[in-house]
């Protein structure tokens, strides 16, 4: 079919209409438009002819999920679908505005981010946008370098391609993307589920923190990839490049230097983190892999010790909340003051974020991002730091010498060794 006019109407779903403004672009499965809808600038994706298998099906999940809504804001989701119309149908979803790039863009050099802060900030956003996303009971499918659109100077998130979202364990319209889809669907054995999903998620973030797919080390370099051999590589005899029963798939100096050097720049429980994703157990068993809120628990830690050098503004990513050499200038770090929290201590350096789960390791997994607190800096003073309550409830704080004492919501306290903190749930927070 040809492409709509710019001015030409179409009828949607509520019984609302959408104008179509102009042409965006195309793909294999359709266009994609700008229209006016409500009286603003949405998109409108327009399937081709046939681009889908079980249409009706497909129709009916995509009124179903405008209907029910997005689980999260992170997904371009849709907003409305349009009437059966001219042969075909669509739906709306919001634009992606200026500033997001793919993750692929990233993979190749196009883009970078300007800190690894925003990178680790852009992985918690899509790792809490899959927690929100398998709560409401759904899975994605089809998890890959294109769909996700990446503010490099922010870490903030867009997800697009949410058309192909369905309930956890249901007949799906797509299988993935063989490089991103877990094991067992590469060798046709399951579905796509919560769990396939979660392996996936997984790959998108070693991409992210490690710039190179986690199973393309010295097995990837042959002349040609044939379907049978990405069988082997990313199915029956997927290896992580650094397990450690197995060296086979080592990344190839030359080829792999990315990695090699940023993996070993990674604190040890991000290692530790990938090396449960990627273990054979994982592999093999999808109940063994990291679930949402793991990640995002030793996500958060990491965001913690990323520390800008104050002698040359490189980041430092700070070893056990201890003094830590730059790796630019070799000058070294002092950390002045850290923070205890449950399970270890982080930085306290300006902007650093406590959240619950760094002091609640049985907090539900809605609750795991809720802000506790925040280190600030004295405006009269920069080198002046303070702790400010960032919830809604009162702390109890004692000094070294057992004096008490309320701290209201918003308010700050000077950053002294010894000061605890006392949550209303019992959870402390002390001053070292």
């Amino acid at each position: 079919m040809s492409n709509f006019e710019s001015g030409k109407l179409i009828p949607t779903q509520e019984g609302l209409s959408c104008k179509v403004v102009k042409y965006l672009a195309g793909g294999g499965q359709g266009d994609v438009y700008i229209v006016e809808y409500k009286g603003e600038k949405k998109a409108l994706k327009w399937y081709k002819p046939n681009a889908v298998s079980k249409p009706q099906k497909f129709y009916d999940s995509l009124v179903d999920k405008a209907r029910k809504g997005s689980p999260d804001k992170a997904f371009l989701w849709p907003l409305a679908v349009t009437q059966q119309f001219e042969g075909s149908f669509g739906y709306i979803m919001d634009l992606r505005p200026e500033g997001y790039y793919e993750l692929c863009d990233f993979m190749l050099a196009k883009v970078q981010f300007p800190s690894f802060k925003a990178a680790v900030e852009a992985c918690i956003r899509i790792v809490t946008a899959f927690r929100l996303l398998h709560n409401s009971g759904y899975c994605y499918q089809d998890m890959n370098d294109g769909n996700f659109f990446i503010n490099p100077k922010t870490g903030d998130v867009l997800i697009c391609d949410n058309d192909n979202v369905s309930p956890n364990k249901t007949d799906t319209f797509i299988l993935g993307t063989p490089r991103y889809m877990a094991p067992e669907i590469v060798l046709s054995l399951d579905k796509p589920n919560t769990q396939t999903d979660r392996f996936s998620l997984s790959v998108v973030l070693f991409m992210i923190l490690c710039m190179n797919h986690p199973f393309e080390g010295e097995h990837w370099l042959a002349p040609c990839l044939t379907p049978d051999m990405e069988r082997l590589l990313y199915g029956s005899d997927a290896t992580f490049l650094f397990d450690p029963q197995d060296d086979s798939n080592r990344p190839v100096p030359g080829v792999h230097d990315n990695v090699i050097r940023r993996w070993s720049y990674m604190p040890d429980y991000i290692q530790n983190a990938f090396l449960t994703a990627f273990s054979k157990d994982a592999i093999r068993n999808p109940a063994r892999r990291l679930r949402e809120a793991d990640w995002l628990k030793v996500l958060v830690r990491f965001q913690s010790d990323i520390v800008r050098c104050p002698y040359c503004s490189n980041e430092v990513f700070i070893k056990d909340a201890s003094d830590t050499p730059c790796d630019n200038c070799h000058k070294m770090l002092p950390v002045k003051h850290k923070l205890k929290l449950a399970d270890y201590s982080i930085t306290a350096a300006k902007g650093t974020r406590i959240y619950r789960c760094q002091i609640d390791r049985t907090c539900n997994a809605d609750d795991a991002l809720d802000r506790i607190g925040l280190v600030v800096a004295k405006d009269s003073d920069p080198n002046t730091l303070g702790f400010r309550n960032m919830t809604s409830s009162i702390f109890s704080a004692t000094t070294p010498s057992g004096k008490a004492r309320q701290v209201k919501p918003g308010e700050v306290v000077p950053l002294i060794t010894g000061i605890r903190f006392q949550t209303p749930e019992g959870k402390n927070i002390e001053i070292q």
